[in-house]
């Protein structure tokens, strides 16, 4: 079994190396060697599965392998591997999401230039992020957790001759570094009073079976799990660290489809999942949890709406569903979190490789330009396409029976636990959910209504900005037709998955078990504010007259701004980077310049050699002017001497 969990992290890695060292000038080889590696993950990841009951009755889960790697006195620190139901959940999801993305990529990224530099960065990716979920202790974990930030910033930037690329990877890669200097710190005070306690350790085992015994001030829990949450609200993009996010878009379709829903974002709900023994000493920092959550939740839905790049929308719904799992966890429930972090990383991939799909068919990410296909319509021209992305789209919306709904039912379920204005805010999100996304499929799909799609073209929408004119003729689609299989069975089997995920054993894999009463009453209310939510959507923009349009559209004008400004955020940032960390750093550069180097380093080295300059003028070489200067400095000494005797 452990054999098989170190292939199941060296592989990619090795993988990774190969391609760099030795295959950059063989593309298709190393596209090849990378799905194949990936695919032998998810095999041995399936054949733990398969062992996984044995074992746990055998009582032989959870279980270590580690070997020796830092000493310093009654400190050591392994590299090893935790093997649990966490463990082996998150496996099955990075592995399996990350063959079908492998896959997808060999068809998507198959003309460009750097074919071979993405499948070595994204083998690389994927080795870092497996290495977070098998960690068994927080120096470990913390060094794959800054690896995933690493190959994030190198895939994210991955076309980098453009500058919004190389940018949104420098923003990415400086936001979660924001917050992973206090999940540093956290984990340093959390090892100071253990070490105090004479426990100097970073396993998480044996973490968990002491911390109990240990007498932490509630206060100093509330703070150190509070530093470490901060790591979680960059790497998982929550409130206010979620800026870099969207701008990740700027990388290829199938790395945000990685990032969003297997690998980067998802790191952040597992690093709680597998401290949960820690946050729960810690009421203060759940309920801080659970109301960034909330908050993120709905923030992030309200901005979706306004997105007319399919793959901003989807962006900020990652950013939502995100919020929902940070929520449930905050609620208590890590349970509620995982599976949904389960469910979401189905139906979240099909959405982005199918917008991938259209975008890669339509060259254009805008959902205004997608509709334009000719007399017939995307369910006709790309089938495959269309269905998986409805299918995706109704698991997200969360209706029933798809993936989505169970997941939700049970965050909504424990939001209903919790204070009443965070129950509200997570019904408001199921509502703003089912909108966006019926706006999405409204829009492209149904191609929207003529009031939006030309008497109002290059206007405002309701909600979104404006509806640029395409620039093609009116029959340009007429060649569009389905993408290969290569993209195709992704899309099916995502869809599979989409549909049947909520009837997975999932929990069964879950060590914190939570048990949750089925309320109807509730299921309604969520169902109806899904449907209502997208049936606003589809008569706003299918069936709405233009007085009525127009109406919505005046209405809605001071919100729309916020929203397009997205809160702000970014603004605030910006004038916060140019007031006081340009200023600060001008200050910083000017005082180095002129006090340190030239007065007090060059100023030092000048008065010596000016000093030395007038000392080599006593140097003259003649015998009587060093016999004057001999009695001259004689003859000082015997006054003072005489002074100081007789005052």
């Amino acid at each position: 079994m452990m054999t098989m969990t170190w292939l199941i992290l060296w592989i990619p890695f090795v993988i990774a190396a190969g391609i760099m060292f030795f295959l950059l000038k063989r593309p298709r080889l190393a596209g090849m060697l990378a799905t194949l590696g990936m695919f032998t993950c998810f095999f041995l990841s399936m054949q733990l599965l398969s062992q996984f009951p044995l074992l746990k009755d055998q009582g032989l889960v959870p279980a270590e392998a580690s070997l020796p790697w830092i000493t310093l006195g009654k400190l050591s620190i392994e590299f090893g591997i935790l093997f649990n139901g966490l463990t082996l959940l998150m496996l099955l999801i990075v592995t399996g999401i990350g063959s079908l993305i492998f896959l997808y990529s060999t068809s998507y990224m198959e003309k460009d230039e750097s074919y071979a530099r993405y499948f070595a960065c994204l083998s690389f990716f994927t080795f870092s992020m497996i290495g977070i979920v098998l960690s068994n202790n927080l120096i470990q974990i913390f060094i794959f957790w800054e690896l995933v930030g690493l190959s994030s910033y190198l895939l994210i930037g991955f076309w980098f001759e453009k500058p919004e690329a190389s940018t949104a990877g420098k923003k990415a890669f400086l936001t979660t570094r924001v917050g992973d200097v206090g999940m540093m710190l956290g984990i340093l005070l959390l090892f100071g009073f253990l070490a105090k306690h004479g426990l100097e350790t970073f396993n998480f085992l044996k973490l968990q079976d002491s911390l109990g015994k240990l007498d932490i001030p509630s206060q100093a829990m509330t703070l150190l799990t509070f530093l470490i949450f901060l790591g979680v609200v960059g790497k998982s993009a929550q409130v206010p660290l979620h800026v870099w996010l969207p701008d990740a878009m700027e990388g290829p379709t199938p790395v945000s489809a990685l990032i969003h829903a297997a690998t980067m974002v998802a790191a952040g709900i597992f690093l709680i999942a597998r401290l949960f023994f820690l946050f729960l000493h810690s009421p203060e920092t759940l309920q801080i949890i659970a109301w960034t959550g909330g908050v993120t939740a709905f923030l992030a839905a309200t901005v979706a709406v306004t997105q007319n790049d399919i793959k901003k929308v989807l962006a900020y719904s990652t950013l939502s569903q995100l919020g929902y799992m940070v929520m449930a966890l905050g609620l208590r429930s890590s349970e509620a979190g995982m599976f949904h972090l389960t469910t979401h990383a189905f139906f979240k991939a099909l959405l982005f490789l199918g917008a991938g799909s259209l975008i890669h068919a339509l060259r254009t990410q805008d959902i205004w330009q997608m509709p334009r296909t000719g007399k017939s319509s995307l369910f006709l021209k790309m089938p495959v396409t269309a269905l998986t992305f409805l299918i995706g789209s109704l698991a997200l919306m969360g209706i029933p029976p798809l993936s989505g709904y169970f997941s939700k039912e049970e965050i909504l379920t424990m939001a209903s636990t919790g204070p009443t204005f965070l129950f509200l805010l997570a019904l408001a999100t199921v509502f703003l959910t089912a909108f966006y996304m019926g706006r999405v499929l409204t829009v492209v799909f149904l191609g929207g209504s003529p009031l939006t799609s030309a008497k109002l073209r290059g206007g405002s929408d309701v909600l979104g900005g404006g509806l640029p004119s395409p620039p093609r003729g009116e029959g340009w689609g007429e060649g569009i037709h389905e993408s290969g299989w290569r993209i195709c069975i992704p899309l099916i089997l995502l869809a599979v998955l989409s549909v049947f995920g909520g009837y997975l054993p999932i929990r069964e894999l879950l060590p914190d078990r939570s048990f949750f009463e089925e309320s109807h009453t509730l299921s309604q209310i969520s169902i109806t504010l899904a449907a209502a939510g997208f049936l606003l959507a589809f008569f706003l923009y299918r069936l709405a007259p233009k007085s009525l349009f127009l109406f919505f559209q005046n209405l809605l004008s001071i919100p729309k701004s916020v929203l397009q400004r997205k809160y702000f955020f970014d603004d605030f940032y910006d004038w916060g980077i140019r007031t006081f960390q340009e200023n600060t750093a001008r200050f910083s550069d000017a005082f180095e310049r002129q006090v340190i180097v030239k007065t007090a380093v060059n100023g030092t080295a000048h008065a010596t050699q000016a000093l030395g300059n007038l000392l080599r003028k006593l140097q003259t070489g003649v015998v009587q002017f060093y016999a004057f200067l001999f009695t001259a400095g004689l003859t000082i000494l015997i006054l003072v001497f005489i002074f100081w005797r007789n005052p």
